[in-house]
């Protein structure tokens, strides 16, 4: 099942294109233990909702990425009836300090796709941040129209918090239900939480070595997220 995920993951982006020169990325690879130094935790600073700080361990997804934060997502109120019913962001996948990718052909390849679509996340969470639905963004090329996928029965991509730490993560792909976890590893403050070693450890028994993380060469870059390279 994970193979069949992971090709058919590959296949929807459409990734063709090459990993080098990516419009203002370069790349670092780091050990995957060692990653929290490299990414940016969701905190207070960066206006990350409570229950989304820190970094947050993909544990069980079939693709070649790892872990991700929440910084670079900048939450707003969702109103109806100048009433809030929720909170929306957009959450730029190919950003620098975002995501981690597995440094192999696969990961690269996943991440080459990612950044040639200017893949965002359209991420709207109810009014506590109990439960989610995240539509992805494309960018069609070559004329820059952005598109929204909608949830439906063939696709839909949700998320439902069942601990303070953990939210579970739903996906239906051409009618194909499959689940994983996104598991808090780094609080807000930077410090590594218990369930890190079993970051570490799984990522051992699963022999990988590297992870590969986009760098914005921006001369002009800010420490905010998300960066310039990703406003272009």
């Amino acid at each position: 099942m994970k193979a069949i995920l992971l090709g058919l993951g590959l296949n929807l982006l459409l990734s063709g294109a090459a990993l080098a020169n990516q419009n203002g990325y370069s790349f670092i690879s780091v050990p995957h233990e060692d990653v929290d130094a490299h990414l940016v935790p969701g905190s207070d600073k960066s206006e990350t909702p409570d229950s989304l700080q820190g970094l947050w361990w993909m544990d069980g997804n079939p693709l070649p990425d790892e872990v991700v934060s929440m910084a670079g997502a900048k939450f707003t109120p969702v109103l109806e009836d100048g009433r809030v019913v929720g909170h929306e962001a957009y959450l730029p996948v190919y950003d620098e300090g975002v995501w981690t990718w597995h440094d192999s052909k696969e990961g690269e390849a996943l991440y080459s796709a990612v950044r040639k679509f200017r893949l965002v996340y359209h991420i709207v969470f109810n009014t506590d941040f109990t439960e989610g639905t995240v539509y992805p963004t494309l960018e069609k090329w070559p004329t820059n129209k952005v598109v929204e996928i909608p949830a439906s029965m063939l696709l839909s991509f949700t998320m439902k918090q069942v601990s303070p730490d953990e939210y579970s993560r739903d996906s239906v792909i051409l009618g194909q239900p499959s689940q994983y976890r996104f598991r808090r590893i780094v609080d807000s403050q930077g410090r590594r939480l218990p369930v890190y070693q079993e970051y570490v450890a799984s990522i051992k028994a699963r022999g990988l070595t590297n992870a590969l993380l986009p760098v914005c060469r921006d001369p002009h870059l800010k420490s905010d997220l998300p960066t310039v390279c990703a406003s272009r």
